[in-house]
């Protein structure tokens, strides 16, 4: 009778195969782990960052001079100008005639400009009575000198200082460069929320007028540096990291951050331009991984 389990010719073939498929199973281990993981880098580059501080508010006449008929007994007849319209010192407003069967009405008389600058509100309407006890017939911003009384936060007031540049953004129309004009020195008592003056290089164009929402950048200072976008940066219990990119490992570096700008931050210690870094960081990588590395291209930078 034949044993069972086959012939010697057969077990030495099967054992064979499988020697031959456990000796293959650490190379495809090995190509496997080779082939690493991709992912985008970009090189650290000099950029340079301009620390800011954000403060809204609206628009004001630093100051306005009310225009008012000398006496009773007068009707508006004409008028010659619209609010924003800009008036130099002298120039006629508005022509008066006497209103019938009023006591001591004169000769008819005209309305002129007492400074020049802005128009910003006009009352006169044809045929309406014009009087010194009805209020001002009109209200110029004197030379034209707009400001915006602005709301810093307390961290942000700490900060300015009279003549720092500003750019200002007003609803609606474009932005015109200005620069603090003035601090108040108590904060508000329930917002916490501190005043700053800015003068306005120029007036706003288009449909801006005083009281329209304004926002504005207060430049503080500006450095260059070595820069990385702000998505590479990690924050972890040991401190600030950035994974870098040496061959095809990660090596993690610990840095310190300074200003942002945009989509970027500046790294003050840690980096060089020379560093090429991992885009996207993220807790997927640890020092040492090997990945396949993408270079993307920095967008801007100076």
């Amino acid at each position: 009778m034949r044993p069972a389990g086959g012939s010697p010719a057969g077990v030495a073939s099967a054992l064979g195969i499988l020697l031959c498929c456990l000796t293959a199973m650490p190379t495809l281990a090995d190509e496997a782990a080779s082939s690493g993981l991709s992912v985008s880098v970009t090189a650290a580059r000099r950029i340079c960052f301009t620390d800011t501080v954000e403060v809204t508010g609206s628009l004001f006449a630093r100051r306005e001079v009310d225009i008012l008929p000398e006496r009773d007994g007068y009707k508006v007849a004409q008028v010659f100008v619209a609010p924003l319209e800009t008036v130099t010192a002298g120039q006629a407003l508005a022509s008066l005639s006497p209103m019938e069967g009023m006591p001591g009405s004169g000769s008819p008389s005209t309305i002129r400009a007492a400074v020049s600058g802005t128009i910003l509100r006009s009352n006169a309407q044809p045929g309406a009575p014009a009087s010194p006890r009805q209020g001002a017939l009109f209200q110029i911003a004197a030379q034209g000198e707009i400001d915006l009384q602005a709301e810093v936060p307390l961290a942000g007031l700490a900060k300015l200082a009279v003549g720092q540049p500003v750019t200002v953004q007003p609803l609606g129309v474009q932005s015109v460069s200005g620069t603090v004009r003035r601090i108040d020195a108590s904060l508000d008592p329930a917002s916490q929320l501190g005043r700053v003056r800015i003068g306005l290089s120029a007036s706003p164009g288009g449909s801006a007028r005083v009281g329209t929402f304004a926002r504005g950048m207060i430049s503080l200072r500006e450095r260059c540096g070595i820069g990385v976008p702000y998505s590479s940066v990690m924050y972890e219990a040991d401190g600030t990291i950035v994974q870098t990119i040496e061959g095809d490992r990660i090596v993690t570096r610990q840095v310190s951050i300074g200003l942002l700008s945009g989509t970027d931050v500046e790294i003050l210690v840690g980096l060089t331009e020379a560093d090429k870094v991992v885009v996207r960081a993220g807790a997927f990588l640890r020092d040492g991984d090997q990945v396949y590395p993408i270079t993307r291209e920095a967008a801007g930078g100076r």
